[in-house]
């Protein structure tokens, strides 16, 4: 039945298409070529002379308002005397009434003497007279008598300009300078256009053969000859011998092999014009339209037929696709369950085994046998990761966390993870890093990691031998429909001299689970789904994955991933240079908070006095903390009320530094009723919310600069030196002090053991002091069992404001210590109580705050320890 069926469609096609052949053959032979071609010619002609009209007389009225400006009394005088500021301001209004008066494009002016452009409301400039793009300058003050004419390219705009320049004579006939007009002649032309059938071409094109006005603004920014151009089109006669013959007000049209073209001239700029338009089958008329209204009735006919045949097979095959979509989503849902309850007991095991591991009493065997159960415990903790990763990715589920990341860091902690995976094998391992890569970008960087780990593992896995490169730089994105001039693209290049791959296994290896040459690589291991996800990642990213290999010759893979750039107040788009590169590429980088501790000058300033505003008890003892060796006086104060009262009982200081958001009255308030008080020294906001903008809106509210929490040292540092006034700097020994006794996280400690929290990172944020960590987390402990009793309800719109107060605090305090999913969730409450979501907080906050009460008990255990409660 099914085959009878095509067969029979099949057979009706054929027939229904040799009739619209043959009719539509012989209607285009024999009944409209020669009719169509010659209503044609008189289109085009008319056309020409109808926009040669326009065009002029644009350029005529132009020419008048540039000439009446010229000869302007008033201008010559301004152009005489620019310094006097009474008749600038004279010459400035009778300009302004010629351009709201009479022109409709634009009106530039300069003067001899200065040689400032000004161009309408523009922002004025200096021209450069020597400077060969402002040849015009020099021509119209010293070549021209009435006036000239020159094109201007202005690529933000993507626009072509026709300006008009007339030279400003004094009355010993004398140059003073230019005034004149601008039309945009992009936007002519397409207006043209808009007039015109969708297949026609029109070009202006100048004595010298040069394209002057096209849709396409490169043909005219490249010079590019009309006769090139029209070439391609089959036109086999001379254009410009024929145009340059033309009289003022005459047109000529030509047949050519694919249409129809016309030549006109444009006397008053001394240009021609050409119009060509191609033959297509919409030409036709009558006939055709008969015939067309046949081929959609036969058409119709086709559609119902098809579906009378094909709705059987359609209805089976509709519900083979739901029966696959069903059994997808159940795959997809018992993986992610399943890898979900896989990971807890296997990070158990992987934990208990690390802890065994740093035992000193262990035997040798025992910990050769514990270390080959950490090492398989990490490989199937990583396959059920990427199971989970697939089935995140299936279900749509997966979201990216952009934060700002150090790049040297991310190499740095990839390379040291996958350099391992060498083993024994003869392979050499190089890594190249540009010295031109921001040294911070925003980004994921877990899953940006994930990318290169995927890409570097399959490296040494498929390669036995030769060399394994990785290549980290980055580029300015090209991209026309993105404005955002702070956004790069992360370029990774990973090359191997392994194993390669055919053509068919490149395109099969995005595959789930796919593997290839399973006989040569049973031994390898993995899933085969590492390219699926990396794949996927990049797509999410809006990135790009190409992939380049050859059997026995190797791979090259090239990743790039738009990120934006992370500016700070202190860093503003830096780079890493060329010595930490060096340091990346021998395998010799130390975490860049180390080295930055290492490298800070810290000057000792005893008269120096500052006041740190801030509610948490935890992020004052830290500010306190970070800036004891400086030997300035601090002095603190919980809220906004209590900064003001300082400050009027007399106190002043160095810096003020405030908290950003406060219960009550926040740091903005509070700075705003600083400065209507009178107070006028430094101060510097302290936000967890450092976003992009954030700066600018601190600045516009009487701040004098910012820092983000957690505190970065080096930022500290920089504002200290920046505003404490020389006068409080101890000029004597102890200046210019480097402080190096700052002591560097600890390799392995019990605080190193608490789940949820990096407490290597918290203890490098507050200055590398385990004991000042310890007491940290004591003093999170009370102050969020606080703030949790505050939670426990979901808040209505007239509590949002001190919600948003309580996660805020929750989100810095918990990224000091390190706890960055506690902070994280945090965030996204407080996103949703400033965009009064009241639906998100129903639907996440009993989750956070189970959360959080675990993540308490688990720190409660911990300070109850010995070796705590001695630095306590």
């Amino acid at each position: 039945m099914r085959n009878e069926s095509m067969n029979k469609f099949i057979l009706f096609s054929v027939t229904l298409f040799l009739i619209i052949l043959v009719a539509g053959g012989a209607a285009f032979i024999f009944s409209m070529r020669q009719i169509i071609r010659t209503n044609k010619g008189n289109e085009l002609s008319q056309m020409l002379e109808i926009e040669r009209l326009k065009l002029e007389a644009a350029v005529n009225s132009e020419i008048a308002i540039a000439l009446k400006l010229a000869d302007s009394p008033l201008i010559k005088r301004y152009f005489s005397r620019p310094d006097d500021t009474e008749l600038k301001k004279m010459a400035f209004e009778e300009i302004a009434s010629y351009r709201n008066a009479f022109s409709e494009y634009m009106i530039f002016w300069i003067n001899d003497k200065d040689r400032i452009f000004y161009s309408d409301d523009n922002e004025p400039f200096l021209i450069d007279p020597k400077d060969p793009v402002n040849y015009w300058y020099n021509m119209t003050l010293h070549e021209t008598e009435v006036y000239n004419f020159n094109i201007n390219y202005n690529p933000e705009m993507q626009q072509i300009k026709l300006w008009i320049n007339a030279p400003v004579f004094n009355s010993e006939n004398e140059p003073i300078g230019m005034v004149g007009t601008g039309i945009e002649l992009t936007t002519i032309v397409n207006m043209i256009y808009q007039n015109m059938d969708e297949r026609t071409e029109f070009y202006y094109f100048n004595a010298k053969e040069e394209i002057t006005g096209a849709r396409n603004v490169d043909l005219i920014t490249e010079k590019r000859r009309i006769g090139e151009e029209l070439n391609y089109s089959g036109i086999d006669i001379d254009i410009c011998k024929e145009a340059f013959g033309l009289m003022p007000d005459e047109t000529k049209t030509f047949d050519v092999p694919l249409g129809k073209i016309a030549l006109g001239r444009v006397p008053v700029l001394e240009w021609y014009s050409v119009v060509f338009i191609h033959d297509s089958i919409h030409d036709f008329n009558t006939a055709m339209t008969a015939l067309f209204l046949v081929v959609l009735a036969l058409i119709l006919l086709i559609i119902v037929v098809f579906n009378v045949f094909i709705s059987g097979f359609l209805k089976s095959l509709q519900k083979t696709m739901k029966a696959l979509e069903h059994a997808s989503k159940a795959k997809s849902d018992f993986l992610a369950k399943m890898s979900h309850e896989i990971r807890t007991p296997m990070n158990a095991i992987i934990g208990i085994t690390e802890i065994e591991l740093t035992r000193k009493e262990n035997l040798p065997e025992t910990l050769d046998g514990l270390s080959k159960i950490y090492s398989s415990g990490y490989t199937l903790l990583n396959l059920i990761n990427d199971i989970l990763d697939l089935s995140k990715i299936e279900s749509g589920k997966l979201e990216l966390t952009p934060l700002k990341y150090e790049t040297a860091s991310l190499i740095n902690d990839t390379v040291q993870l996958n350099i391992s995976r060498i083993g024994s094998k003869p392979v050499d391992f190089t890594l190249n890093v540009s010295e031109d890569l921001p040294m911070y970008l925003i980004g994921d960087e877990l899953r940006i990691k994930q990318i290169i780990s995927n890409l570097l593992s399959n490296a040494f896995k498929y390669t036995e031998k030769g060399t394994v490169t990785l290549a980290i730089a980055s580029e300015a994105r090209h991209d026309e429909h993105s404005t955002d001039n702070a956004t790069v693209c992360l370029v990774i290049n990973v090359r191997d001299t392994g194993q390669g791959m055919t053509p068919k296994q490149v395109e099969r290896i995005f595959d789930e689970y796919s593997r290839f040459n399973m006989e040569a690589n049973r031994a390898t291991e993995g899933t085969g789904l590492g390219m699926s996800i990396t794949q996927n990642l990049v797509r999410i990213m809006n990135g790009t994955l190409t992939i380049k290999s050859e059997p026995g010759a190797g791979t090259h893979v090239t990743v790039y991933l738009p990120q934006h750039l992370a500016q700070t107040p202190i860093t503003e788009n830096a780079v890493i240079g060329k010595e930490l590169a060096e340091r990346l590429q021998n395998l010799q980088y130390f975490n860049n908070s180390q080295i930055k501790k290492l490298q800070i000058e810290r000057k000792y300033m005893p008269h120096g006095s500052v006041l740190v505003v801030d509610d948490l008890e935890i992020n004052l003892f830290v500010a306190k903390g970070l800036m004891a060796p400086y030997g300035l006086k601090i002095e603190t104060a919980k809220s906004g009320y209590e900064a003001l009262e300082k400050t009027r009982g007399g106190a002043v200081y160095d810096i003020v530094f405030m908290d950003h958001m406060m219960p009550g009255m926040d740091g903005i308030e509070t700075t705003k009723r600083l400065r209507e008080a009178g107070y006028t020294l430094p101060v510097v906001a302290l936000t967890a919310n450092a976003v992009a903008g954030q700066e600018d809106v601190f600045l516009k509210n009487g701040f004098d600069g910012f820092i983000s929490k957690p505190i970065d040292i080096v930022e500290l540092n920089a504002i200290l030196n920046k505003f404490v006034s020389e006068k409080n700097i101890d000029s004597g020994q102890n200046s210019g002090i480097i402080d190096k006794n700052i002591q560097s996280p600890p390799a392995a400690s019990s605080l190193l053991l608490i789940p949820g929290i990096d407490t290597a990172k918290g203890i490098d944020k507050v200055g590398g002091s385990e004991t000042v960590y310890s007491q940290l987390l004591a003093m999170f402990c009370e102050s969020a069992k606080e703030r949790l009793a505050q939670l426990k309800s979901i808040p209505k719109i007239e509590s949002l404001p001190s919600f948003i107060i309580h996660v805020h605090s929750l989100k810095s305090s918990a990224a000091l210590l390190g706890a960055e999913d506690i902070s994280d969730e945090a965030a996204l409450l407080e996103t949703a109580g400033t965009a009064e979501d009241l639906t998100f907080i129903n639907e996440n906050l009993s989750g956070f705050t189970d959360r959080l009460e675990k993540l308490l008990k688990e720190i409660d255990a911990v300070i109850e320890m010995p070796d705590l409660r001695n630095n306590k």
